[in-house]
């Protein structure tokens, strides 16, 4: 499994990170940001998804729920 870490150090995995992100969202950053690691993109959607949804995205919270 490939995995990823939130800022508070919490490993993700980033297949499930990415049934979790927003489509339309993802697809914007791909197509910008590609090719990238997967630390990169989670990173990347994190901050876009706060500055779009105006609220954190679960998985980059101290203690994600999914």
């Amino acid at each position: 499994m490939r995995k990823v870490k939130n800022e508070y150090g919490v490993i993700i995995d980033y297949d499930i990170a990415v049934a979790f992100m927003d489509g339309d969202l993802r697809e914007q950053i791909h197509g910008e940001l590609a090719p990238c690691t997967n630390q990169e993109f989670f990173d990347e959607y994190a901050k876009r998804h706060e500055e779009k949804f105006s609220e954190i995205w679960e998985l980059a919270k101290e203690n994600p729920c999914y």
